[in-house]
C-alpha cells in the first residue's frame, strides 16, 4: 500500500517535491527501515523523478578508467603495427615481413588479455564488498584499496605493448627494402622495337 500510494505521488509531482514526500511517507511509516524492497523501490523512484543517481563505487571507476587506458594503447600499438604491411620489401622477404607482424600482433593481444584479466581480479564483484558478518549484524563494506596495484598493472602492460610493436618495427627494418620503379619504365628497353643502326638501302642501278 505505501509504496502503491508513493508512486501515485511520484506521477503527479515532479523534482524535489515527489522525492520529499515520497522518503517521508515511507519513513513516517517505518515500513522502509524494516523492508529491503520498499527501501530499494523508493530509492529508485526517487532518483528517477529527481534525475540523479547513485554514486559510481570507486572500484567501478578504476576498473573502467583501467580498461579504456590499456585497450587505447593496443589500438594504438596496433596500428603501428598495421601500418608495417606496407614497407616495401623483396618479394623473398613478404612472407618474413608478414610472419613479423602477425607475431607481433598476437603478443599485443595475449598482453592485453592478462592485462584486463589481473585488473578484473581486483575489481570484478568488489562493487562494495561484503566482509564476512555474524548473522543480523550490520552490513560492513570492505573500502577499495587496490587503485595502486591497478595503475601498476596498466602502467607495466602499456610499456610491454610498446616494446611489443618496437621490437616488431625493429625486426622490419632489418629486412632489405626494394624501391619500386616506375611502371611504364619497369623492364622497358631503351627505343623498343627499334633496330640499333638503321640497315643501309640497296644502291640503285644506274641507268
Amino acid at each position: 500500500m505505501l509504496l502503491g500510494k508513493a508512486l501515485a505521488i511520484l506521477s503527479t509531482l515532479k523534482g524535489a517535491a515527489a522525492a520529499t514526500v515520497i522518503v517521508a511517507a515511507a519513513v513516517g511509516t517505518g515500513v522502509a527501515a524494516t523492508n529491503e524492497d520498499v527501501r530499494t523501490a523508493v530509492t529508485n523512484a526517487v532518483e528517477t523523478v529527481t534525475g540523479t543517481t547513485s554514486a559510481q563505487p570507486a572500484v567501478v571507476g578504476a576498473r573502467n578508467a583501467a580498461d579504456k587506458k590499456l585497450r587505447d594503447a593496443f589500438q594504438d600499438d596496433q596500428q603501428k603495427l598495421a601500418k608495417m604491411h606496407s614497407t616495401h620489401v623483396d618479394s623473398t622477404d613478404r612472407a618474413k615481413l608478414d610472419d613479423t607482424i602477425n607475431t607481433a600482433d598476437a603478443a599485443l593481444r595475449a598482453r592485453l588479455t592478462k592485462a584486463l584479466n589481473d585488473v578484473a581480479t581486483l575489481t570484478l564483484g568488489r562493487e562494495g564488498l561484503e566482509s564476512p558478518k555474524p548473522t543480523g549484524s550490520p552490513d560492513i563494506k570492505n573500502p577499495f584499496d587496490a587503485q595502486a596495484k591497478i595503475d601498476d598493472i596498466v602502467k607495466t602492460a602499456i610499456a610491454d605493448m610498446d616494446q611489443i610493436a618496437k621490437d616488431a618495427a625493429d625486426a622490419v627494418a632489418l629486412l632489405p627494402t626494394a624501391t619500386p620503379g616506375k611502371p611504364d619504365e619497369a623492364g622497358k628497353p631503351a627505343d623498343a622495337g627499334k633496330p640499333a643502326t638503321a640497315p643501309t638501302p640497296p644502291a640503285h642501278p644506274t641507268p
